[in-house]
């Protein structure tokens, strides 16, 4: 069962990783540690997930710059051939965006319980409905680009 401790995010594993593995050679398995364990990972990927960021820019701005590109995408190309690989690019920015967004849900209910789950006040909620708005942007442009 060590092989839950490389679910955690990497810089988690770095400055944790040691003690828990020793932690866990001393306790006897059991159902709740490894619910303790599954909620430990959700909690400390919701803290990677909110002070990450890519090539510099949060996390929220990269959601904009995505459904950016998607619309620059549409408008740039229309060539039977362009169309094509372009329908492919955005089918996959659809699935990666709905895969993101239902991940960040799972996250959010675990951390904020059922009833927040379903708010709009908890920044996973919002990270959740902007995801899920940048897969209908993405879904559409797909639609609008398979016709």
């Amino acid at each position: 069962m060590k092989w839950l401790i490389y679910l955690y995010p990497k810089n988690w594993r770095k400055r944790y990783g040691d003690e828990i593995i020793d932690l866990l050679e001393q306790e006897d398995w059991s159902f709740f540690i490894i619910i303790d364990l599954l909620r430990g990972i959700v909690d400390a990927w919701k803290i990677e997930i909110n002070e990450r960021q890519v090539f510099g820019i949060r996390m929220s701005n990269m959601l904009l710059l995505i459904s950016l590109m998607n619309i620059f995408i549409i408008l740039q190309y229309r060539s039977s051939q362009g169309v094509i690989l372009l329908e492919q690019i955005t089918l996959i920015i659809a699935m990666a965006s709905f895969f993101l967004a239902v991940s960040i849900f799972i996250v959010n209910l675990f951390k904020e319980g059922f009833q927040k789950a379903f708010s709009i006040r908890t920044r996973l909620s919002k990270m959740c409905l902007g995801f899920m708005g940048l897969y209908g942007l993405s879904f559409i442009a797909f639609l609008v680009l398979a016709n």
